[in-house]
């Protein structure tokens, strides 16, 4: 049997309970902070006129694992036991295989650069795309870094932004970030796109986005 990665993003307040449950099962992980927001586009609240936004993305924390296939519905389980809450923004699992598709979803994962990350969020949002995650990461292309008189910078400031979308909005998504994020420089980043062969919604313990 191959291995499959899970990639759970839950609550911020809710990872030290995952971590301890994943630890006392021996299960090895890795896991990070990022932040993120649903369909809702952020913490909203209705205001005297109109909805306000509150909070654009909200703390979360991300864990990656790689199980054996015969295991991994019971790794989903213990993420949507002891990350729900029953409230918008318990978060996501994705599942992907290394055969990957059959869901008809798609993981688009986008390295930009900082100064654009705003534009490109601005820019999904008019596209009515607002669930994302996005964390700060460090990275260089194949020139190496940059020269800046004597001193070389081998690694570049980056974000990393998620997207999980119905394979009919994929390439709308990739569009639009390639658009956005552009620049014509060297650095302007990558845009990556995985097979989700499964989706969790941990508020609902269902399936789907």
């Amino acid at each position: 049997m191959g291995s499959i990665e899970v990639l759970a993003i839950v609550r911020k307040e809710r990872s030290y309970q995952v971590r301890r449950e994943l630890i006392s099962e021996g299960m090895p992980y890795v896991a990070w902070n990022v932040k993120g927001r649903g369909k809702e586009g952020g913490l909203r609240y209705k205001a005297f006129f109109k909805e306000k936004v509150l909070m654009h993305f909200l703390p979360k924390t991300a864990f990656l694992l790689w199980v054996e296939e015969d295991s991994y519905k019971n790794v989903i389980e213990k993420f949507i036991n002891v990350a729900h809450t029953g409230m918008y923004g318990d978060g996501k699992i994705f599942v992907l295989k290394e055969k990957g598709g059959g869901s008809g979803m798609k993981l688009i994962k986008a390295i930009v650069r900082p100064e654009r990350s705003y534009e490109v969020v601005k820019a999904l949002e008019k596209r009515g795309i607002k669930a994302m995650t996005m964390w700060d990461v460090f990275g260089r292309g194949r020139e190496g870094g940059v020269q800046v008189g004597e001193a070389l910078y081998d690694e570049l400031a980056k974000t990393m932004i998620m997207v999980a979308v119905e394979d009919e909005d994929a390439q709308k998504v990739i569009d639009t970030i390639t658009k956005t994020a552009h620049s014509g420089a060297y650095g302007d980043g990558k845009v990556f796109t995985l097979d989700i062969s499964e989706v969790w919604t941990i508020r609902t313990k269902s399936k789907g986005l």
